[in-house]
């Protein structure tokens, strides 16, 4: 009788070790300090070869798209700054990707050409956002 307990105690501990390593590694992976451009470059050599989240504007008449290999180059700037960081993206462009708006971009960092190899590509369409703002400001207007 005691025997079994202590195979199920120690089969349990080994259980719940794996998990607990499981979801370190996980958080370790998934968290990611949101950088701007001007911190990323601040900070370029610590960074570099790492992965990196960075969030910026499109800067305007930077991106060029190869359909042919899905190949998306451009560079993110601050919104108010002129800090530029060089994206190479290899997926599909989505579709509200413009000159000017909000992008969030995940992936490796190489300090020695102020790039980053983008695995995650997020945009955020400002006007959507504007016009739902305009209509809870016209509403509480009355």
């Amino acid at each position: 009788m005691k025997q079994r307990r202590l195979k199920i105690i120690a089969a349990s501990v080994i259980l719940l070790s794996g998990f607990v390593v499981l979801v370190l590694s996980m958080t370790k992976k998934e968290s990611m300090p949101e950088l701007s451009p001007a911190k990323l470059v601040a900070n370029a050599n610590s960074k570099d070869n790492q992965n990196v989240k960075v969030v910026g504007v499109i800067s305007e008449e930077s991106a060029t798209w190869d359909a042919a290999n899905t190949k998306l180059t451009f560079a993110i700037r601050e919104p108010k700054g002129s800090a530029t960081v060089n994206v190479v993206y290899t997926n599909l462009k989505p579709d509200n990707f413009t000159d000017g708006g909000n992008v969030f971009v995940e992936g490796k960092y190489d300090a020695a050409k102020n790039l980053v190899v983008a695995t995650k590509l997020t945009t955020k369409c400002a006007s959507k956002y504007e016009e739902a703002e305009s209509a809870t400001t016209q509403k509480s207007a009355y």
